[in-house]
């Protein structure tokens, strides 16, 4: 041992238990009275954090975080056995000199408690729900180095039947001290989240979580709950970058969890997680090669049964729903990528030879407009063709809301500007719907297909439509029906004043946009009409 190190040891000497931590936190070095008898070898390789009960790792991370130089005391709990923790007080100390390795000392206080003692005392902290969990993991991995992250697990818990016994003043004492007893059990002792009646999760980390399937069980019965926990727990991927893991560990998190823990749950999710980060990058790279298709479905006049644009819709697997993709696209944050290449691949097309005078509408969703980009390219790989804009129409899609109407507007007002028209997708599908048609300057209104689809019978959604059809007729906004699937549908659409119709009667989404007459009452048939 070098002078340096026998100086803080003798620095420490009133202390219970000496150590030297690496960089990483990890115990390189131990001398004294390990927890609970444990010799001292035992500890040599162990994350120091891992020495403490849940709710002292957090203190403990960030003391040895800030503790480049200089000393810092702080009080923490230490595992002392099965269910039991031991109060204690930790000295860090470091050097220049010794950097980045740090000197503790650990010395105990009180006697050992057992885990039961967690159900007394001030309230926990709250259980967070299945999107606080994702801001608890978010914290962690972007407050963490990777090492600290390394050891971080989900660990899912079901109590089946454990709703039965939740009523009542002996109810609310089950919850409380189930609320104790997983925060204590998580990660910084407030990363436990309920997602259901039954189902629970937290952010954990080893050996504390270890024994948390027996203090569930003992917690049952002391309570009087015949309930049989289930636990299981996975590690949270420790990847340098941890933003794109993060989105990927909210898709499989959320399809998982649907699941519950039968079976081998550790597996599954891991195999998910493994799984949606793949399919991310394949998908990153299909956008950036713009290696899917798009299909054309015709939108017709209702009046003269002429067909008066088409809506490009894209397809990755000819017969498959790109539904799934998309919505990957949303989470992964790759959808503005998406939005810009179906928009390049749809001017292409207006731009090819026989497609002079065609008009196709491309979806842009609501995270392209949260900033200029999408604009901006828009606009670009149109600047040197202004018949081009005038044939392409931007369909405000509502799968996730516009967080500033005003500057969204702004935007849209720049691509109207240049004759590029906008139309609101699935107008009624969404609780937002209306704040765009009173927010935004469109040319266009599609009505969606759940209202549409039964007008033929004749009930509210009757009602509905030709009060939305009055409105825009005021603010001078055609409409279009979706769903169009019978010669009835379309006639109530036209008697209740809509302009247009799009559905399977007049066509599928095919690779080619073919102008054709939809059987329908026409004063010009055959004619493709332009915008207005």
């Amino acid at each position: 041992m070098s002078l340096t190190r026998s100086l803080l040891g003798m620095a420490f000497a009133s202390a219970d238990l000496l150590m030297e931590v690496d960089g990483a936190g990890r115990i390189v070095l131990a001398l004294g009275a390990p927890p609970n008898g444990a010799d001292t070898e035992s500890l040599q390789g162990q994350l120091l954090a891992d020495l403490v009960a849940p709710g002292s790792r957090n203190t403990v991370s960030e003391a040895l975080g800030r503790r480049a130089a200089g000393r810092e005391t702080v009080a923490v709990q230490v595992h002392w056995g099965a269910a039991k923790v031991r109060e204690a007080e930790l000295k860090i100390f470091g050097l220049p000199e010794l950097a980045p390795r740090l000197s503790c000392a650990l010395t105990y206080r009180g006697k050992p408690a057992a885990m039961a003692a967690l159900e007394t005392g001030a309230p926990p902290p709250a259980l967070a729900d299945g999107e606080g969990l994702m801001r608890l993991v978010q914290s962690a991995m972007e407050g963490l180095t990777v090492q600290q992250r390394s050891v971080l697990s989900f660990t899912f818990v079901d109590l089946p039947g454990v709703e039965g016994y939740t009523t009542g003043p002996k109810g609310e004492a089950l919850m409380d001290a189930l609320s104790r007893l997983l925060q204590s059990a998580s990660w910084n002792g407030a990363s436990a989240a309920r997602l259901s009646d039954e189902r629970y999760a937290l952010l954990s980390q080893p050996p504390g979580i270890d024994q948390l399937n027996g203090d569930l069980e003992r917690l049952m019965e002391r309570h009087g709950a015949e309930v049989a926990p289930k636990t299981v727990s996975a590690p949270v991927p420790h990847t340098p970058d941890p933003l794109p893991t993060l989105r990927a560990l909210r898709m499989a998190l959320d399809g998982f969890l649907s699941k519950g823990v039968d079976g081998e749950p550790q597996m599954t999710f891991a195999a998910a997680l493994m799984r949606t980060m793949k399919d991310g990058e394949r998908l990153r790279t299909i956008i950036a090669e713009r290696a899917f298709d798009l299909h054309y479905q015709p939108i017709v006049d209702l009046e003269t049964g002429a067909v008066h644009h088409f809506e490009a819709l894209i397809r990755f697997t000819e017969g498959a729903s790109p539904a799934g993709a998309i919505r990957m696209a949303e989470e992964l944050a790759m959808v503005t990528d998406l939005d810009k290449a179906v928009a390049d691949k749809a001017v292409r097309k207006l731009n090819s030879p026989g497609f002079g005078l065609t008009r196709i509408a491309v979806n842009v969703s609501a995270a392209s407009l949260a900033s200029d980009d999408y604009v901006d390219r828009l606009l670009a790989m149109t600047g040197d063709r202004p018949d081009v804009r005038k044939r392409l129409m931007v369909e405000v899609t509502e799968t996730a809301a516009l967080n500033d109407l005003a500057a969204a507007d702004r935007r849209l007002a720049r691509l109207r500007e240049t004759g590029i028209q906008i139309c609101i997708d699935d107008f009624g599908a969404g609780s937002a719907s209306f704040d765009y048609l009173r927010s935004l300057s469109v040319d266009i209104v599609k009505i969606d297909g759940a209202f549409v689809k039964t007008l033929a019978d004749g009930g509210k959604d009757n009602t509905v439509v030709r009060h939305l059809v009055e409105l825009c007729r005021a603010l001078e906004i055609d409409t279009i029906g979706e769903m169009v699937e019978t010669e009835q549908v379309a006639d109530a659409l036209r008697a209740l004043g809509v302009n247009f119709a799009q559905g399977y009667l007049y066509g599928r989404p095919e690779k080619e946009p073919r102008t054709r007459v939809a059987a329908a009452p026409a004063r010009r048939q055959g004619v493709t009409e332009g915008w207005g």
